[in-house]
Parts: C-alpha cells; structure tokens; sequence
C-alpha cells in the first residue's frame, strides 16, 4: 500500500519536474549569452525585430590580429547582439565571410580566411545559436575592405563579416 502511494506520488510530480526543466531552458541560454564581463545587448535592440536587424548589420565585422584567427575580446558584445538576435529569430540565417590581407599565397588565405569565419560561428554556436542558422565562406584575399600596402589597410581587410 505504502509503495503504490510512493509510485502514483512520483508519477504525479515527474511530468511537472520535467515541465519546469524545459522552461528553464531559455534562461540557461540566455546565461550563455550574457557574460559578466560583458553587456549583452543594448536597449534599442528590445523594440522591433526590422529596427534590430539594421542595427546589427551596422556593427557587422569582427576583425583579426596578422596571422591570427582567434577572437578578441572587444568584439565580445558585437557578438552576443547577433547572438541575441538570432537566439530569438531563429528563423534568420547568416553567412560569416572569412577575408584576409593580400600577404601569403592564396591557398593559404582562403584557408586563413575559413579559419576565421569559423571561430566567429563556433563563438556563436557556444551561446546557443543553432548551427543550421549559419553558415560560412572564405573569401581570403579576393574581397578587401581597403586597397593599399600599408598596415592600416591590412588591418581593415582581416576581417569575418556577418552577412544577413
């Protein structure tokens, strides 16, 4: 008698444990996205999803160290905005494009290039965005942002852009 008291007591409260897990789901993202170091996202972003979008295609590019393809951490809250939008429009898609300066081969560069696109998609993925919501191509050299043979020129051509 005791023991089937107990089994209808767990029955009973399971599907409301399970309840209660699920809807905890979207606050373990949103703790994902928002870091302690960082904002996540700025108070225009909450009004329309077309005004949101703008924004973000206005703050759009991540850009890299020479021979680098690994984040920087000033690029952390451009990255959690797109991260945030897409968390809550997971109906968007984008492409990350990979670019680099015009030094070194072109093998390489495409190859550079792929490698920084996708660290930008792994950021994103790390915050909860699915991976069928992104995808990623390398550019290498082919598309610079500024043509020129100086260093401020490079810099500007290493570069992941966030295309909507």
């Amino acid at each position: 008698m005791k023991l089937n008291r107990i089994l209808k007591t767990i029955i009973f409260i399971f599907p409301i444990i399970a309840m209660f897990s699920c809807s905890f789901q979207k606050d373990k993202i949103n703790k994902n996205i928002s870091n302690k170091d960082t904002q996540v996202i700025d108070t225009k972003l909450d009004t329309d999803s077309n005004e949101n979008l703008d924004i973000l295609k206005q703050d759009n590019v991540v850009y890299f160290d020479f021979n680098k393809y690994n984040i920087n951490a000033k690029f952390a809250k451009t990255l959690n905005n797109i991260a945030t939008f897409l968390y809550e429009h997971p109906d968007v898609n984008i492409v990350i494009e990979g670019h680099t300066d015009k030094r070194g081969s072109e093998q390489y560069n495409i190859r550079l290039g792929q490698h920084r696109a996708d660290a930008v998609k792994l950021y994103l993925q790390s915050k909860g965005i699915l991976s069928k919501q992104i995808s990623t191509i390398s550019y290498g050299s082919d598309k610079p942002a500024e043509i020129g043979d100086k260093e401020d020129s490079y810099s500007k051509n290493r570069r992941a852009v966030i295309a909507y």
